[in-house]
């Protein structure tokens, strides 16, 4: 088991946290006494079969769901008291989310879809709008989308889709980015590219970056890699630790 660190001053930190689902009249337990720690400015990876619980993890990790049990602290603050509303604030000040369904709104361009996290935080001036759309435009260029920006989610194949959803993701420079399987649909080609993407907003902004994953390519440029198996997490082999990048002051 990963047991908390108390000297480590974590960006996260589930201290004893259980987390059940109501299935009829069972109780289905998805996540088990969990102790973890994520620090600033490391890239976690988290593997295990499906169905063991590394979603849930995410959800609880990226302020989406909360725990049936034990603490979940975000920058040393415990997110059990917030309500919904003060939760999907904090989550849209300080969290890019991948999911594994892409969630791409279907009447939106890729551009407009990668923009949204900015037009959710406030509304944007013509010139801030501009701006806005510029770096949204870079984003999905150094994804290889530059000849893909117009096109709606429709026309977009699937791991066209996942890399527009990385942009969004990416756009407001968050201080978390939690993704689940964001290299699923990728070749390897576009998997270096994302990780290269990745480790260059580790370097320039400090971002931290917890991703469930089973390739072996992504779990190759993780900082550290944690095992999850029937909701349990498990330590890590010795030769998958290895220490965050070091940031640009």
């Amino acid at each position: 088991m990963q047991k908390a660190r108390a000297d480590s001053a974590s960006l996260v930190r589930l201290t004893g946290v259980h987390k059940q689902y109501r299935n009829g009249m069972f109780a289905v337990r998805a996540l088990h006494d969990i102790h973890l720690e994520v620090e600033p400015g490391e890239m976690l990876a988290v593997c295990g079969p499906s169905g063991h619980g590394k979603t849930t993890l995410l959800n609880l990790i990226g302020l989406l769901d909360t725990a049936s049990a034990g603490e979940v602290e975000f920058d040393g603050k415990g997110v059990a008291s917030l309500s919904e509303a003060q939760r999907a604030l904090l989550r849209a000040s300080t969290v890019g989310l991948v999911f594994q369904s892409f969630s791409l709104v279907p009447v939106l361009t890729a551009q407009d879809n990668v923009l949204l996290p900015l037009q959710l935080r406030a509304r944007l001036t013509g010139a801030e709008r501009k701006a806005a759309a510029e770096q949204a435009a870079e984003l999905l260029a150094r994804l290889g989308l530059a000849s893909h920006v117009r096109h709606y989610p429709a026309r977009l194949d699937a791991g066209q889709c996942q890399r527009v959803a990385i942009a969004r993701a990416l756009i407001t420079r968050p201080r978390l980015v939690v993704a689940d399987e964001p290299t699923s649909r990728l070749d390897s080609g576009f998997v270096r590219m994302v990780s290269e993407l990745f480790a260059s907003y580790q370097r320039e902004y400090g971002t931290t970056f917890v991703i469930s994953t089973r390739d072996q390519r992504q779990l190759a440029r993780a900082t550290r890699t944690l095992q999850l198996a029937d909701g349990r997490l498990l330590a890590a082999p010795a030769d998958t630790a290895r220490r965050p990048l070091r940031m640009h002051q």
